[in-house]
């Protein structure tokens, strides 16, 4: 990753960070919302905790920045905004996300592409597989069958379904 100190920020509540149109708070959060704890090219989102109502790139954000334990958010709200696409700084609601995330293809079956793209990189923050279709520059273009924000077509990490029960009630 090649952002600058000066580009990374740290909030704790009451503040949020004044380059996002929503309350965002985390740990060392870049422009496209990498934090200290998820920075891969494709770790561009932000999600909004049911909680506190303020978005965070992951959940380790949360818990650094606030005083209280982490509430996913509700079933019953996954029609408004809480998902913040870091590359083009759309919200999208907690429904388009998840229904984007690959599980309507997989449960139909049109797409088995194995997902390992969760693991340790040198210096101890997750990283990629490093497959050409995982590891793609922010702000380029996913295939239509990939997470990807779908206004800009920037793409999302897909291990990140892997704990989305961390982030949005069952």
């Amino acid at each position: 990753m090649a952002t600058s100190p000066t580009e990374r920020r740290t909030t704790t509540p009451p503040a949020t960070d004044d380059r996002f149109a929503v309350p965002l708070r985390g740990v060392a959060v870049d422009p496209e919302t990498r934090c200290a704890h998820w920075d891969d090219s494709v770790d561009v989102i932000a999600l909004r905790f049911g909680c506190c109502e303020a978005y965070y790139p992951c959940d380790a954000c949360h818990e650094a920045a606030t005083d209280h334990e982490a509430e996913p958010w509700p079933r019953g709200r996954f029609d408004e905004p809480a998902v913040l696409c870091g590359v083009c700084g759309t919200t999208i609601s907690a429904r388009e996300y998840l229904d984007g995330d690959g599980e309507a293809q997989r449960a139909s079956g049109s797409r088995a592409k194995p997902d390992d793209s969760e693991g340790q990189g040198p210096s101890g923050n997750r990283a990629s597989s490093g497959d050409s279709e995982t590891k793609r520059a922010s702000g380029s273009r996913a295939k239509p069958d990939d997470d990807a924000c779908p206004r800009c077509g920037a793409a999302f990490n897909p291990g990140c379904r892997k704990h989305r029960d961390r982030y949005f009630e069952a």
